[in-house]
């Protein structure tokens, strides 16, 4: 109750439990703060991006010591907090890859308020309600869960339009190849077939030849 912004519904309990979770896992010298090198090393260890530099200073901002309280004003204002159901299927579908689980997802009316149960794997909600009985499939959707709740909605690389340029270059230069490949092939075998053609005539000529001889 002396949270900001208030915690007062059952949905808010369980994402202040699951944000108390996830900061605890990152808070590795207990002191009730999350520096840069905590956050650093989860991003890298625990999260398993190789380049976390993007992520921390997205997390971090100015603040070089995140507390419980920090981590919940920053949620309750994000994004993905606000997402609707249609929102975080979207995300399920195009993001994390696993579609199978939309009618799942659906039956229990998962939002983005829902994302951080999903981000700490709580098995009561994840195998008991989402009956996500596949590991490889909850530690997926976990880590998904995991980024976006902390570092916001993933968006997509911008188009490459001079990567689909040299692609439709170089589907053309291969179809122009065929082609010429095709013209010259059918082009040899009618100058083989030519010259047997020819060949026989000169056989037949020879033949007749020899007859008028006889």
């Amino acid at each position: 109750m002396s949270l900001s912004p208030p915690c007062f519904t059952e949905e808010d309990r369980f994402s202040l439990e699951a944000l108390q979770t996830i900061h605890k896992q990152m808070d590795d010298d207990k002191d009730g703060g999350i520096e840069v090198e905590e956050s650093d090393e989860f991003i890298r260890e625990d999260m398993k991006y190789k380049d976390a530099t993007n992520k921390h200073s997205h997390l971090h901002r100015e603040d070089k010591h995140i507390t419980i309280e920090d981590l919940w004003k920053r949620w309750k204002t994000s994004e993905v907090h606000n997402w609707t159901l249609e929102d975080t299927l979207q995300w399920l579908i195009e993001f994390v890859e696993l579609p199978q689980y939309e009618k799942n997802f659906r039956d229990n009316n998962v939002k983005g308020t829902t994302l951080p149960r999903i981000a700490v794997h709580e098995p009561s909600f994840m195998i008991s309600q989402l009956k996500i009985s596949d590991r490889s499939h909850r530690q997926k959707l976990q880590l998904k869960a995991l980024d976006v709740v902390l570092f916001g909605p993933l968006t997509r690389p911008p188009h490459n339009w001079m990567k689909d340029f040299i692609l439709t270059v170089s589907i053309v230069i291969g179809v122009g190849g065929c082609w010429f490949a095709y013209t010259q092939n059918k082009t040899s075998k009618e100058h083989v077939a030519k010259m047997m053609k020819d060949l026989e005539s000169l056989q037949t000529a020879e033949q007749s030849l020899m007859d008028l001889q006889e």
